[in-house]
């Protein structure tokens, strides 16, 4: 179980980040997890009925409970529907992000959903147990392109990764993204710094 719990609702004027629900079983299947095109370069297989995308909500209920498996759904408010999926991994220090942007409905709700990202990272990234968040994209998808918009840095090629199964194949390469903040040192105490003058420290 981990000690890491994010809020489970995040608002803007016109978006709204909250957990998914059984009820949205069909919306998050025809948007994302049911297209082609939007899994094409995912690690999972594309979903083949609204039930596979249901026992994936019910796998978020589930890990929402422990605080190890948390995942968001960004709906438009004005709408209604649903334009983003965003999964968080915590493992303090560190937390890997997934994100899966639907590709229907333009440009417009792409650049919402991306601007909302940014501000959850920068919230992740000042909770105190939080020093690193780390994605993973295919180099030869499209997603790789918003990462250092995000104010990620890119930090490695990993050779046959992970399988792609939409594309028909047992591994593929990818980008390793992260972004960090500093460990700040704790404040030096009188007594170890007397400690530090005064012992001479012997390795084991």
């Amino acid at each position: 179980m981990s000690l890491f719990r994010p809020p489970e609702l995040i608002e803007s004027s016109e978006l709204l980040l909250r957990p998914p629900e059984p009820r949205d079983a069909q919306a998050l299947f025809d948007e994302m997890l049911g297209d082609i095109e939007t899994t094409r370069y995912l690690g999972f297989r594309c979903h083949a009925t609204p039930d596979e995308t249901l026992t994936f909500i019910e796998d978020a209920q589930r890990g929402w409970q422990d605080g190890t498996l948390i995942r968001w759904v960004l709906e438009d408010k004005a709408s209604g529907r649903l334009t983003a999926l965003i999964e968080l991994r915590p493992r303090p220090p560190r937390a890997e992000l997934g994100v899966v942007i639907s590709r229907r409905g333009g440009a417009r709700r792409r650049r919402a959903g991306l601007y909302a990202l940014r501000k959850l990272l920068k919230w992740l990234l000042a909770q105190p147990p939080i020093f690193r968040i780390y994605a993973y994209c295919a180099v030869d998808g499209d997603a790789h392109s918003s990462m250092e918009r995000l104010g990620f840095t890119l930090e490695a090629k990993l050779i046959n990764h992970e399988c792609r199964p939409n594309l028909g194949l047992l591994a593929g390469d990818s980008y390793l993204y992260a972004m960090t903040r500093p460990l700040v040192p704790q404040p030096v105490t009188a007594a170890a710094a007397w400690l530090t003058e005064h012992v001479d420290w012997e390795p084991a």
